[in-house]
């Protein structure tokens, strides 16, 4: 029987945590371990696969930038074009877990399974949750349904689309979720069950840039006003994503500004705050069509920013980038 190879890639994050004592679980040093003691910490992984082994980045993922994305986008790569390579594991914090996900889920065009992993627990707690999610990453990564599903994230024995999954709890165990598209399956005792076939997100075919372009997020709230948003245009913001109110909506302080910005070439997504749901396009208080105001669907903020500077990086105009923003909902 053919042992699977498997990239094994580490980013730091709490997986790789250490603690003074073995009873603290929130207080600790992420990125403390490298990638091989963390595979040394599962001695199952020795037995039931090949490893191949790479540290890109060692830090917590709250530092993580659009340069370590790069960074890490050119490794993955790299190793899913080895043939003997069935699929990559990214061990990595939770606090910006999803957004690279995102980033992969996106960027990545291999139909090999692409798993991204965190621990709730630092490598050093009691009952540490790392191990058995390092386990199961690689045994959905080499299962041979997994292929064509895009990047997964994989925490506390359940699969999730890397586009859609975001973390609901600062601690818990149980912090990872898909609260619109659901889970894509769950992983137990090194056996996967997937809730449906295999489908992806189109992910963009060019080339990426050196540097990603600047998008940024901002966020309506009771009065807020345009301050900050001129602010972040005026630092060079390529792009903005609106958080807004409800069903996308802006407040009188900053709405007439929202509603200028396509005309002087910067394009804005309109999606929701903080809640899910299917953002309105031309709604009563914006014409989208009109104004050249682009809308993410179901995306959250943060995803959609993601979004929206892959997109801005293969040259795409406003149509092109509303259908991309549609073709990613419709998955």
């Amino acid at each position: 029987m053919t042992i699977p190879q498997i990239a094994l890639i580490g980013t730091g994050g709490t997986i790789a945590g250490a603690a003074a004592h073995a009873a603290s679980s929130t207080r600790y040093q992420p990125a403390s371990l490298g990638i091989e003691a963390v595979a040394q910490s599962v001695p199952e992984l020795q037995a039931r696969y090949r490893l191949k082994l790479f540290q890109p980045l060692q830090l917590g993922s709250y530092d993580v930038t659009p340069a370590h994305w790069l960074a890490l986008h050119r490794v993955v790569t790299q190793a899913l074009a080895d043939p003997q390579t069935c699929g990559a594991v990214i061990t990595h914090g939770t606090d910006t877990l999803e957004e690279t996900a995102t980033f992969l889920s996106l960027s990545i065009a291999s139909d090999k399974p692409v798993v991204v992993i965190g621990a709730m627990r630092p490598a050093t707690a009691h009952s540490a949750d790392g191990p058995a999610n390092v386990l199961d990453a690689c045994t959905v990564a080499a299962h041979p349904l997994a292929g064509g599903r895009g990047t997964l994230v994989v925490m506390n024995g359940r699969i999730h689309a890397g586009l859609w999954v975001t973390k609901r709890h600062v601690s818990s165990v149980e912090a990872f979720d898909s609260p619109l598209a659901g889970a894509l399956g769950e992983v137990a005792d090194q056996s996967v069950r997937w809730f449906g076939p295999a489908h992806r997100c189109p992910p963009i075919t060019g080339d990426l840039p050196e540097n990603l372009p600047r998008v940024d997020i901002a966020v309506s709230y009771a009065g807020a006003d345009d301050v900050a948003l001129r602010a972040l245009v005026a630092a060079g913001a390529r792009g903005i994503v609106h958080a807004g109110l409800g069903n996308a909506n802006a407040p009188a302080g900053n709405r007439e500004f929202l509603r200028s910005l396509p005309a002087q070439g910067i394009p804005v997504v309109r999606c929701a705050r903080w809640i899910p749901g299917t953002v309105t396009r031309n709604s009563s208080m914006f014409d989208d069509d009109a104004l050249g105001l682009l809308t993410a669907g179901t995306l959250a903020p943060h995803k959609a920013r993601i979004a929206l500077m892959l997109g801005l990086s293969q040259g795409l105009g406003t149509a092109a980038l509303q259908a991309w923003l549609d073709s990613l909902n419709a998955h």
